[in-house]
């Protein structure tokens, strides 16, 4: 289980000016070849890299483009489980440092996502049968981001993402059974159109590797609906809180984060175990250790605490890297809806699913990080591995 790292083939060359000047414009680029994966997506081969251009007149950097593709089977390695690609092209400096404008293409496809019933109690089985557990899901997506700077701290938030899904659901499955009364309509195409506002309160030191400030988001997306193409009509609501103190400087930084997410109205069944674009009460990047897609509900809270830790600075083929550790600690659990609460399939008082793990940090130049975090979890089997680009917060 978890992640096992090839080989870090990187370059960093300046352009524009005399290379030798402070000055100069200059490119860091690093890809990363992988072979592994995590325990959510099983074994497979792939890469992920970024390719950022940095000057002194623009921070953190005057654009960025992160990219990857991943190809992972949890079984036959003729037939994938899990297929994904994306390209992240980021420009934080537009008018005049006024506006930061993100574009995101993407495809997934996953074959084995689980479904065992709605709520914070729902139960696994001892031995996932494909065929009852399991759901197929594509979604390709293009979404759109824009943050418009108010001060030095503040920005509003305004974006729009389209959506393609094509789920399958095999006829005996818990998923086709469940779905029958609560989203009849989750077997056929469809697409979503998700605008989104919000405010943004930021005055971290570095989006890529805080050592200190805070970062804290509210955010309301709205799903129309668009006679048949477009079917749902839902709204959520997302509330972070994100805190970096650097306990030794340049050395020890403790994170924390606080998520609230609420969805309300006619929610596509697969959003539900979802906040933003990735799962919620489980999976890397929320509550490490928990299998992610594990829990759906329309009310989610979780939190991490995360201790960050420097061991050494140093360079190889002229390159600036950071090796760092770091433990953590994750918590949180979802409940199906708003009213009507239901203990039955909620449980009662605090019920937390968690996560206990540590991991490693490889920091290139300012704008490209890799971890590989392991935890312990009494939901996971037996722990739950990850390697992937960026912090988790």
């Amino acid at each position: 289980m978890g992640a096992v790292l090839v080989a870090v083939l990187a370059a960093s060359s300046p352009t524009g000016a005399d290379p030798k000047s402070a000055d100069a414009p200059r490119r860091e680029t690093g890809v990363l070849p992988l072979v592994g994966g995590d325990t959510d997506i099983g074994l497979g081969v792939g890469a992920l890299g970024s390719v950022v251009m940095l000057d002194r007149t623009h921070r953190p950097y005057l654009w960025q483009v992160q990219f990857s593709a991943f190809v992972a089977t949890k079984t036959d390695a003729t037939s994938p489980t899990y297929e994904d690609a994306f390209v992240v092209a980021t420009f934080p400096q537009l008018l005049d440092g006024r506006l930061r404008l993100e574009l995101r293409p993407s495809f997934t496809k996953e074959t084995t996502l689980p479904y065992y019933g709605i709520g914070n109690r729902a139960p696994a089985p001892a031995q996932a049968v494909p065929e009852r557990d399991f759901y197929q899901r594509v979604h390709p997506a293009m979404a759109v981001l824009s943050r418009w700077a108010l001060s030095p701290s503040w920005s509003v938030l305004l974006g729009a993402q389209y959506v393609y899904n094509e789920t399958t659901l095999e006829p005996a499955s818990t998923a086709a059974m469940d779905l029958a009364t609560i989203d009849p309509g989750a077997g056929r195409p469809h697409s979503l159109l998700k605008l989104q506002t919000g405010l943004i309160y930021d005055t971290r030191d570095s989006e890529i590797s805080p050592s200190h400030g805070q970062f804290h988001q509210v955010t309301l997306r709205v799903s129309p609906t668009m006679a048949d193409p477009f079917p749902y009509q839902y709204e959520q609501v997302d509330a972070m809180a994100r805190f970096y103190v650097a306990l030794i400087p340049r050395r020890m930084v403790l994170a924390l984060r606080g998520v609230f997410d609420l969805q309300i109205g006619d929610v596509p069944f697969y959003e539900l175990a979802r906040y933003e674009d990735t799962s919620a009460i489980g999976g890397g990047m929320a509550v490490r250790g928990v299998p992610a897609y594990r829990y759906y509900g329309k009310v989610k809270a979780f939190g991490n605490i995360e201790l960050r830790t420097a061991i050494t600075r140093f360079s190889w083929f002229g390159r600036s890297l950071k090796l760092g550790v770091a433990s953590f600690a994750d918590a949180g659990r979802l409940w199906s809806g708003m009213n009507n609460p239901r203990p039955e399939i909620d449980g009662t008082g605090l019920a937390l699913h968690y996560g206990i793990g540590a991991g490693v940090r490889l920091q290139q130049g300012q704008a490209f990080v890799v971890r590989a975090d392991v935890a312990w979890s009494p939901d996971a089997r037996p722990v739950g591995a990850y390697l992937v680009a960026d912090e988790i917060f």
